[in-house]
């Protein structure tokens, strides 16, 4: 197995093309939550926030919540749903219920319209 490229994050991350596993897709959520509730928390825990610090925080903010939506997309390829189906997220309390029903459903066997199953080797 070779190591992981600033290339491939790039891709796994901004790339909504392809399929993504139920391990692929918990580490990569796991991973944009974590900085989303880090973020939160900081703010919450100043009073007063410097207007520097406000702009830094949104311009990390947006990159994680593209990364978030990208993933999401590739895990309901997975599935053989559209890309589409993120906007599930945006609805209030059904968006968290998504995301964890997309790390606990299986994907679907064989070939489907978004491509091979993830670790498909056909050698």
């Amino acid at each position: 197995m070779r190591p992981v490229s600033a290339n491939d994050l790039l891709i796994f991350f901004f790339r909504p093309i392809g399929r993504i596993g139920r391990a692929e897709y918990a580490l990569g959520i796991g991973t944009i939550v974590a900085l989303e509730l880090a973020a939160v928390t900081y703010l919450l825990g100043h009073d007063d926030i410097d207007p520097g610090a406000a702009l830094l925080l949104a311009l990390i903010g947006l990159p994680l919540v593209v990364a978030e939506l990208v993933i999401v997309a590739k895990r309901c390829h997975d599935l053989g749903l559209p890309g589409l189906f993120v906007v599930l997220l945006f609805v209030p309390v059904l968006g968290v219920g998504w995301l964890l029903l997309l790390a606990g459903m299986p994907g679907s066997p064989g070939l489907n319209p978004y491509g091979a199953p993830p670790g498909f080797d056909p050698d």
